[in-house]
């Protein structure tokens, strides 16, 4: 076989398996399937699995990013748009006109309900304020840690030592 072809190949296989793990499947077996699927050694198939997990995390980071540059994007618009109706509001009232009408807009001065100002809380009576409810307590996992690590049980508690994957 062509081994610019089985190089296609097995890149196909690994896209496949992308795409099952980014389309949040949990279906073990499909999963196992799909990693069947894939031939070759066994060091091979870990370090294109490696290199696949790679690839979707800079992904990962590609998206994050994306989302960062969007939503700044979002709020410099809705700036510009406050400040083009502020200076719609300024004109029309410099022009003392209240309603203007144009080919594509009808623009109209009106009056905001009535809101209100403080202007010095620590005068407002008592009975003017809403007091809410303290958040619970968390417990303090610092140090519920150091007392297990002294050797000292806290009921409701156990530690528990899990496993990563590194990558380097």
């Amino acid at each position: 076989m062509n081994p610019v072809f089985e190089a296609f190949e097995l890149a196909a296989q690994y896209r496949r398996l992308a795409e099952v793990l980014a389309e949040r499947h949990d279906d073990a077996q499909l999963i196992a399937d799909t990693l069947d699927s894939i031939s070759g050694p066994l060091d091979e198939r870990l370090e294109n699995l490696a290199k696949m997990v790679r690839n979707l995390e800079a992904a990962g980071s590609g998206v994050q990013q994306t989302i960062a540059n969007l939503e700044a994007r979002h709020a410099a618009l809705e700036r510009a748009a406050e400040r083009g109706r502020a200076l719609i509001l300024d004109v029309m009232k410099m022009a003392q006109r209240e309603k203007v009408t144009t080919a594509l807009f009808a623009l109209a001065i009106r009056k905001n309900p009535p809101q209100v100002v403080i202007d010095r809380v620590n005068e407002v009576p008592p009975t003017y304020f809403t007091y809410h409810e303290p958040p619970p307590p968390t417990p303090d996992k610092k140090a519920i840690a150091a007392a297990l690590k002294a050797g000292m049980q806290v009921p409701g508690v156990h530690s528990e030592q899990r496993v990563r994957l590194e990558i380097h």
